[in-house]
């Protein structure tokens, strides 16, 4: 197989600047593309988007006017930047929370290389600090902000589609404006996502849940410490087969409850099979791993071939890096 080299970059922008802007340019072709991908006609009107953002997130709708300005946005770029009902994308991911003594959120990206945004950012948008994988533009993928509350998302396998908010755009908002995994939840249980995903929280007090968002259903809230990509215990689906959901679901049980595991060797198990995945040629290799401690509000970032980055809310430093996947 070909080598498969990533780009990824952390990059220290507290409010939205040149840095966002070039990215939003070099990036906006792709998203233009995703969102035209099933014909322009399936996407929701102007009027529409803003009616849904005013509605479920209203908090949000200064910004989401702000970025039109920013970018000067025409009318298909402003629905495409409320990702309301936008088109559907699958990722993989495996994520768990350590739960004994300090507290951690471990996950693995799993998804298509050319499709990774590879940005770390830290920002103040609002009037919180946060630290996030983007992705969409302005989303999270995963993250935590000052107050030690952190995020992840996984796919749930059903691919089922219904009006809702692209899920990074929800986790952008729970990282703006929630500060305990009570405010999240309560979030994930009122505002649409139009897919399913499983997401999984924890907060400096190290309380954590699961939460499985699943079109036309209402969302399941669980006190389990893990999700990969299927809900429910054995709920059987083409893509769960696909991404050996079930064999990563078991493999992260018996470590988590392993008594002889300690918390080095379970994050060390991410970075090989079954947790690590290498299928780039099919869009389902595993792109980076993040691990979370909101007690000492600091993150760490891994890749193949030992490679790492270490960053906090109180040193954050801007780096660039090119890894080799494959």
């Amino acid at each position: 197989m070909a080598n498969v080299q990533k780009h990824f970059q952390a990059v220290h922008e507290l409010t939205l600047g040149d840095k966002w802007l070039k990215h939003y340019y070099a990036a906006l072709p792709a998203y233009q593309r995703w969102f035209a991908s099933e014909g322009e006609i399936k996407r929701p009107p102007l009027d529409e988007c803003r009616q849904a953002l005013e509605q479920h997130m209203p908090e949000l709708l200064p910004f989401w006017e702000k970025l039109l300005q920013l970018t000067q946005a025409n009318e298909e770029d402003a629905r495409l930047l409320s990702f309301f009902c936008p088109a559907p994308y699958m990722t993989g991911c495996s994520q768990a929370v350590w739960a004994r003594y300090s507290p951690i959120l471990v996950r693995n990206y799993d998804y298509d290389v050319a499709h990774c945004e590879g940005r770390i950012l830290k920002t103040k948008w609002h009037n919180t600090l946060v630290i996030a994988s983007t992705d969409c533009l302005w989303g999270v993928l995963d993250g935590m902000n000052e107050h030690g509350l952190c995020v992840s998302l996984a796919f749930g396998g059903n691919e089922a589609v219904c009006p809702g908010f692209n899920i990074t755009i929800i986790l952008r908002y729970i990282l703006e404006f929630c500060t305990t995994i009570d405010e999240a939840v309560k979030v994930l249980n009122r505002v649409p996502a139009n897919m399913a995903y499983n997401i999984t929280l924890l907060d400096a007090y190290g309380q954590f849940r699961t939460v499985e968002l699943t079109p036309f259903s209402p969302p399941k809230i669980s006190y389990k410490p893990l999700a990969v990509n299927h809900q429910g215990n054995y709920e059987l689906s083409n893509y769960a087969l696909f991404s050996h959901s079930y064999e990563r679901h078991q493999f992260l049980f018996n470590k988590l409850y392993d008594p002889l595991s300690s918390v080095e060797s379970f994050v060390n198990a991410f970075e090989y099979s079954p947790l690590f995945a290498s299928n780039y040629a099919q869009g389902f290799g595993t792109l980076y791993t993040a691990i979370y401690n909101p007690q000492l509000r600091a993150m760490e970032y891994r890749w193949p071939n030992r490679k790492r980055m270490y960053q906090s809310f109180a040193y954050f430093e801007e780096y660039e890096l090119w890894v080799d996947l494959a």
